[in-house]
């Protein structure tokens, strides 16, 4: 039969963008195939519909995708059915997508007692999680990532393996019986006993300093409510006047600290997750941005992050909590001594930040690549780096 083959070129790895080609095609009953390879993904498609295929492709793609290009041209397809192949390596022309801030999706099933990924800090999907992070080479295969270390149990492997499933082919997906696991561990590097969420919670409300293994590296948290501990870590991490950045659970629980216009409220909630630079409001807290008329604020954008607030919260089913104020902010800065490069290792972190972190929250995926978080401010025309980086 006489087809077409696309060659698809941008950010299409990682992002869901094979399961849309399978459904796509297979709802418009078109027979052929899908991969990814070193140039981003390549299909054949075989039937009537092939055209009505070709201008749906680039208009119904995946929120995290990025089509910098669409070729085709002739070519023969045989065989039933349409089927998503294993990757071909080849010249690397493609590149793998940013992480991602946690969906919605996830977000609900973290905050069901009923879900079997009930607070479970690893939550993800083709809509959001790692991806940069965690991956070694081209093409973007689950193998070629540290999830790799983590072979699906039978649950994730059926949702992986379903083309109706949202986790179809999500290469970072797991759940807690088969994926990454959290540990608190004290100064010394000794487990801790609990909970690893409710005592980090327990700690930082104690004032003390909580190394945090987050998506590109750790960041050191506190208690940003708590002047004496932002004094502290200050002078642990020497660094005297530098603003620190903030965490909040939504534009509403930071609202008196930093002013949140439509620009700035966009930027926070975006896939990126970025820190974003507001005009101060008329509270303030101590340390935090001494002597600057700007305050950088963010939202957790892991579901790591998000427990603490659940935490915070009680653990209450459903997302409704997510609306309300919450009084828990936290100072999150880069992990690294003064004038070093981001700690990203659960070994590192326990050298390089020993006599700065009380304790660490550490889990036993690895993160390959470093990558802070942007740094990013509204402006009429349009948002503007202050730092790009994660997202």
């Amino acid at each position: 039969m006489i087809g077409r083959l696309f060659r698809i070129r941008g950010l299409v790895q990682g992002v869901g963008f094979r399961p849309y080609v399978w459904r796509l095609a297979t709802e418009l009953g078109l027979n052929g195939w899908v991969r990814n390879d070193g140039g981003g993904v390549i299909a054949t498609v075989g039937g009537k519909n092939w055209p009505i295929f070709k201008k749906r492709l680039p208009l119904e793609a995946p929120r995290l995708a990025r089509i910098d290009a669409i070729e085709d041209e002739a070519a023969e397809v045989s065989g039933e059915g349409f089927a998503i192949l294993d990757s071909e390596s080849g010249e690397v022309r493609t590149a793998i997508g940013p992480d991602a801030g946690i969906c919605p999706e996830c977000v609900a099933e973290i905050c069901d007692p009923a879900n079997r990924r009930w607070r479970y800090a690893f939550a993800t999907c083709t809509h959001c999680g790692p991806r940069y992070t965690v991956s070694r080479r081209i093409p973007y295969d689950r193998a070629q990532t540290s999830l790799a270390a983590f072979p699906l149990c039978t649950p994730c492997h059926d949702e992986y393996t379903s083309p109706a499933d949202r986790r179809f082919h999500a290469e970072t997906t797991c759940c807690p019986n088969c994926g990454p696991q959290l540990r608190l561990l004290d100064a010394a590097g000794q487990p801790l006993a609990g909970d690893p969420i409710a005592e980090t919670l327990n700690l930082l409300r104690a004032g003390k300093v909580i190394a945090i293994k987050g998506l590109g590296g750790f960041h050191l948290a506190c208690d940003a409510r708590n002047a004496e501990a932002v004094a502290e870590l200050r002078e642990r991490k020497q660094r005297e006047a530098k603003p620190f950045a903030i965490m909040g659970l939504n534009a509403e629980s930071l609202a008196g600290l930093a002013r949140i216009g439509d620009g700035e409220r966009a930027l926070l909630h975006s896939v990126a997750a970025p820190i974003v630079l507001c005009p101060k409001g008329e509270r303030e807290l101590k340390g935090i941005a001494p002597g600057l008329a700007w305050l950088g604020v963010m939202l957790p954008a892991t579901p790591l992050h998000l427990l603490l607030w659940h935490e915070a919260a009680g653990r209450p089913p459903g997302t409704d909590w997510l609306q309300a104020t919450s009084d828990l902010l936290l100072v999150m800065t880069s992990a690294n001594p003064h004038g070093e490069p981001l700690v990203i290792a659960n070994d590192e972190a326990l050298e390089r930040l020993s006599g700065i972190a009380d304790a660490y929250l550490v889990h036993d995926r690895d993160i390959v690549i470093r990558c802070d978080d942007s740094v990013i401010r509204a402006t009429p025309d349009g948002p503007a780096f202050i730092r790009r980086a994660r997202g």
